[in-house]
């Protein structure tokens, strides 16, 4: 080995240090897919968001009776079966859903 080394200019050093990070800065992590975003929010009970749609999912041991409320226009029910997922209207559309019990 030579021990001979070769110190780099202020200009290079500050030029390679501000390359770094504006990498490390405009790195982000990767996007989920839609398919595990979907997966994830099929997971949860209750009214939940799919695309445009609205979804109803019975995580009861029993079919569920429930009653759908809307911004516009009427209200209605809907039987959920146990461990199933029910379209129930368009997101923007949809207020609340109520679990009326059994059907």
């Amino acid at each position: 080995m030579s021990g001979i080394t070769k110190k780099l200019s202020p200009l290079t050093l500050l030029t390679t240090v501000a390359a770094i990070s504006a990498a490390l800065l405009t790195a982000s992590p990767a996007p989920a897919s839609a398919a595990q975003e979907r997966t994830h929010m099929a997971s949860s009970c209750g009214l939940y968001r799919d695309g445009d749609a609205a979804m109803y999912k019975n995580c009861a041991g029993a079919n569920q009776n429930i009653f759908v409320t809307y911004w516009v226009g009427g209200n209605t029910y809907f039987c959920v079966p146990a461990g199933a997922a029910r379209y129930v209207g368009q997101w923007r559309f949809v207020f609340r859903a109520y679990e009326r019990g059994g059907c």
